[in-house]
């Protein structure tokens, strides 16, 4: 029986790589963290400064991140995060929003939008999706979606917006907003399928 922390080796190289980092950071390895913040520190600062807008504060919430990468990482048992850069991303991006809620700060307009999953210019200096065809089915998910449901969406996935206060900025109803997601997550589950 094959050793649970030990990533099969059909896996990609940048996939066995994370996997080895939170095998390390499971056994509290300081080094490993340093890895880990040598692949992603800047590009989950770029995430989090689109948010905040202020730099001191990005990276105050960058080194907390990684904090919450440390600890969170290292209480789980035999679990294994299958796409870490994209785990920590949203650890950082969340981590930035609830900052911004906690000051009762409104959150920024201009927040990434599903577009940018097509062509994410803040990935640019990274390797692309390990997986092409992974990412292919994807975009072809976000292709089914009326504009609606993209909108809505992005609103409750990007922006961070709970669905009633979604209802309220485009005048609609509790249901129908929430039946536009429910509509647009069996879409993306669909083509997930495929």
């Amino acid at each position: 029986m094959r050793n649970r922390t030990q990533p099969p080796p059909s896996l990609p190289s940048t996939q066995r790589d994370d996997l080895d980092l939170q095998s390390r950071i499971k056994r509290r390895d300081p080094s490993a963290i340093g890895e880990l913040y040598d692949h992603y520190g800047k590009l989950a600062f770029t995430v989090i400064l689109r948010i905040v807008r202020d730099k001191t504060v990005a990276e105050d919430l960058l080194a907390e991140t990684f904090v919450k990468v440390w600890n969170q990482v290292a209480r789980w048992r035999d679990a294994r995060i299958e796409d870490l850069r994209l785990w920590l991303l949203l650890l950082a991006r969340q981590h930035a929003l609830e900052h911004l809620r906690s000051r009762n700060e409104p959150l920024p307009r201009a927040l990434p939008r599903m577009s940018a999953l097509t062509q994410p210019a803040v990935l640019q200096d990274f390797p692309r999706p390990r997986n092409e065809e992974a990412w292919k089915r994807l975009r072809d998910g976000f292709a089914t979606l009326t504009e609606r449901e993209a909108r809505i969406l992005e609103m409750a996935s990007f922006d961070g917006m709970p669905p009633n206060e979604i209802a309220l900025n485009l005048g609609e109803t509790l249901i129908a907003v929430k039946e536009a997601i429910r509509s647009a997550c069996a879409k993306l589950a669909a083509a997930e399928r495929e």
